[in-house]
């Protein structure tokens, strides 16, 4: 489902001062459930009665929600509260001007808009919106926070956006995969890509030979990637961009694992086994899945041999 970008719609309304006590929220949640708003007025510099009359709005509208059963009065940043601050951090840099409501991606948990640069070009702006899968999925590679008492769900969107942040750095050079541009918060600003994931392509589209093309070329790709050192651990056609001029991107980040995670192999041929059995079913496509396996297995080592 097709949703707007409720940051977007309120961004005109907000203050420098709802920015500061947005921020003074944001902050504090790594020391409160809920923030008490006497440290949020604390925060912003200004008196209990203005910032509490600028919380009454921001909560109406949604970027913050409050609680008063707790002893307290307190306040939580929302998604909404978070997309807003990472928005206004882009703009204060010079990294976009605009965004505009058009989605040009619906995932279980990011949307992806299209960001408008100062220089008038187009570009992907994707919002993490972490659920408990992922939150399941990054204890593989932060298990320190399995001991966090309190984990706000802001904090793991930031981490998986900063995850796959640092695997776009670190392949965009030597595989195709999203430029990156920017990272901010649990958003990330790369580049427009002009293409299709294989997911929204029927059994028509492609050919069984125009399929096995496509195929081979994500899977010469991948090889180049895992003899690098990485693996993509969740593998799909969600995950797979064929671009209008026939080329391929792999996409989608953040659980990356490296080759050197102890159950690496595991990973890797559940990636293969998941992109082979949907290029099966969906277009007929029928490989040597043996050989490719042997040839995969040689590239791990090969990484491992770098390490």
């Amino acid at each position: 489902m097709v949703s707007k970008l409720l940051a977007l719609e309120i961004y005109p309304n907000l203050k420098d001062l709802d920015f500061r006590i947005l921020r003074g929220v944001e902050l504090n949640m790594r020391h409160y459930e809920w923030v008490p708003l006497e440290t949020i007025a604390k925060f912003a510099r200004v008196d209990i009665e203005t910032v509490s009359h600028r919380l009454g709005k921001l909560d109406n509208w949604g970027l913050v929600r409050r609680r008063s059963d707790i002893g307290y009065i307190g306040y939580q940043l929302t998604i909404h509260g978070y997309d807003a601050l990472a928005i206004r951090t882009f703009a204060q840099k010079g990294i976009i001007k605009a965004i505009s409501q058009t989605q040009i991606g619906v995932g279980k948990e990011a949307d992806v808009y299209i960001g408008i640069t100062p220089n008038e070009e187009r570009v992907a702006v994707k919002f993490n919106r972490v659920g408990r899968t992922s939150f399941t999925r990054i204890k593989l590679y932060r298990p320190n926070l399995i001991d966090k008492r309190h984990i706000s769900w802001l904090y793991v969107s930031r981490l998986v956006a900063q995850r796959e942040y640092e695997a776009l750095q670190l392949l965009s050079p030597i595989a195709k995969v999203p430029k990156p541009i920017a990272w901010n918060r649990h958003t990330i600003v790369m580049e427009f890509i002009d293409g299709v994931e294989l997911i929204e392509l029927t059994d028509t589209d492609l050919t069984e030979e125009e399929a096995l093309e496509v195929l081979n070329k994500v899977l010469e790709e991948y090889k180049k990637i895992v003899e690098f050192g990485i693996i993509h651990s969740d593998m799909s056609l969600y995950n797979i961009v064929l671009k209008s001029n026939g080329d391929i991107l792999i996409i989608d980040w953040p659980q990356y694992l490296t080759s050197a995670f102890p159950d690496a192999r595991y990973y890797l041929k559940r990636d293969l086994q998941v992109l082979l059995n949907s290029f099966k079913k969906k277009w007929r496509v029928q490989v040597e899945r043996s050989k490719i396996w042997k040839e995969f297995e040689s590239s791990l080592q090969k990484s491992l041999k770098k390490e």
